[in-house]
């Protein structure tokens, strides 16, 4: 059976918003089955157009008591010529397995992300029709939306003078130890290694954190070619390091570094609440597949200092490592030398690092720095005081020495994305090109808070390299 949504998505790029459209839904078929519907889809600021697809009973079906149906595979293609593009590789809950709610109780929906230029995209479901006496028959539904094109935003830096800014980004559909295809994820880090290592140029640090779930809160892995399409790379298992979860110990805050000898470093969080104890943790490889054994880089008492977030770099063959210390409001954003390795025994004495006047009612939440040429470049997570992450921003950090830094005073991309996020969350940059203008890639971390919450990585670029963040 084929079914085909009658609307056309009309997408249309307006300042550093983007347009949504949604399809028509089909006519039922007169038995009542379900059907793939066509959504809506998301032009992002960064080109990349987010498809949604709906399985779901026809409007006004009655219920069918006799039939459940449940998802056996499901697939995306690009087209018109339609090649595979995802093998049961959407986000969401269309995922093999999942049971089709009866008529008037939701849907199962699948998202995936497609480059700007798709015309056409397909999804496919194989579908179990099982009768009350167990008996069971394979349908194939299917639904494509036709696309017009979906292009970045290329912002005039005279819009907004003085200021590193840019929109919201893209969404990622990033693997999980939970939802291979794609799920809810966040704490992103992202190294880019020109020319590539070991199969891959970009490579990804994350915590899956379905629902704010700490249960599945550990550090993953994924690599990519285009900083786009995520995989887990082949022989690869995910997570490095698995905890229980809330009230037991739990992971968090990854960073992902490369050290000497060809060597990734991969650093998280680890927090103890029976011991009142948070360690800091990370695990090497060579070809970012076989993993050490998780070695400690440092071990806090909460009763002296809770270093949040921590971003490492190794220059001038030693690591050093900026947190945020959460230990009494307002938090304040530190400062450590270590030494050849990152083991715990290496490290000097925490110092405090001058921020700059934060946003008003706000303090530091989570971090991230890189290297740009000589200097320090940053974002910082901000939150509203005495909370964890509410209402947080995205603030440009710029500093030519590791303990002072000037902060951009705002936020650089915008905190609401509609039906997306309504919090900024940990976010990680480089410096980068587009469009022969300097500026820096961004992946970000953001949250709706809903009940319960959803977690998405976005990605989008940032301009105004020229004014390092002034304000």
């Amino acid at each position: 059976m084929r079914f085909t949504s009658r609307g056309r998505l009309v997408v249309a790029a307006s300042g550093l918003l983007a347009a949504v459209a949604v399809g028509l839904p089909t006519q039922a078929q007169e038995r009542h089955e379900p059907v793939v519907e066509f959504a809506s889809a998301i032009c992002s600021g960064v080109g990349d157009l987010e498809v949604e697809f709906l399985l779901t009973d026809p409007i006004g079906a009655p219920a069918h008591p006799e039939y459940t149906y449940v998802v056996a595979d499901v697939e995306a293609e690009i087209g018109p010529e339609s090649s595979l593009w995802h093998d049961s590789g959407l986000a969401g809950t269309l995922q093999p397995g999942a049971e089709v709610p009866p008529p008037g109780e939701g849907s199962l929906s699948g998202m995936t992300v497609v480059p700007g230029g798709t015309e056409q995209v397909v999804l496919s479901a194989e579908v179990d029709r099982i009768a009350a006496d167990g008996n069971r028959e394979r349908i194939v539904l299917q639904g494509e939306a036709d696309l017009d094109e979906c292009t970045p935003t290329v912002p005039e830096q005279t819009e907004v003078p003085n200021r590193v800014w840019g929109p919201y980004g893209g969404k990622q559909t990033v693997p999980t130890q939970q939802e291979p295809g794609g799920g809810q994820s966040t704490h992103p880090a992202v190294i880019r290694i020109p020319g590539g290592w070991n199969g891959y140029e970009y490579w990804m640090a994350h915590t899956p954190y379905p629902g704010s779930n700490s249960a599945w809160e550990d550090p993953n892995i994924a690599a990519s070619n285009d900083g786009v399409n995520w995989v887990v790379p082949a022989g690869l298992t995910n997570p490095l390091d698995d905890q229980p979860g809330l009230p037991g110990p739990y992971n968090s805050d990854t960073d992902i570094e490369m050290g000497p000898g060809n060597t990734m470093y991969v650093f998280w969080r680890v927090v103890i609440p029976d011991a009142f104890q948070e360690r800091l943790k990370y695990s090497t490889s060579t070809d970012g597949v076989n993993w050490s054994a998780p070695v400690e880089a440092l071990r806090s008492s909460m009763t002296v200092r809770r270093p949040l977030s921590p971003a490492f770099l190794y220059e001038n063959g030693r690591w050093v490592m900026w947190a945020i210390d959460i230990l009494r409001t307002p938090n304040r954003m530190v400062y450590f030398e270590g030494g050849a390795t990152p083991a715990k025994a290496n490290w000097g004495a925490m110092q405090t690092v001058n921020l700059g006047a934060m946003q008003k009612e706000k303090e530091p939440w989570h971090l991230d720095v890189a290297k740009d040429g000589a200097s320090y470049i940053g974002l910082l997570n901000d939150t509203d005081l005495t909370s964890t992450g509410r209402d947080g921003d995205l603030i440009f950090l710029f500093g030519t020495t590791p303990t002072s830094f000037t902060n951009g005073s705002f936020s650089t991309t915008p905190r609401l994305k509609p039906f997306m996020h309504d919090h900024l969350y940990r976010a990680t940059i480089f410096a980068d090109t587009e469009y022969g203008v300097p500026g820096y890639r961004v992946w970000y971390g953001a949250r709706m808070a809903l009940n319960p919450d959803v977690w998405n990585i976005q990605r989008t670029f940032l301009n105004g390299a020229a004014v390092h963040g002034s304000p």
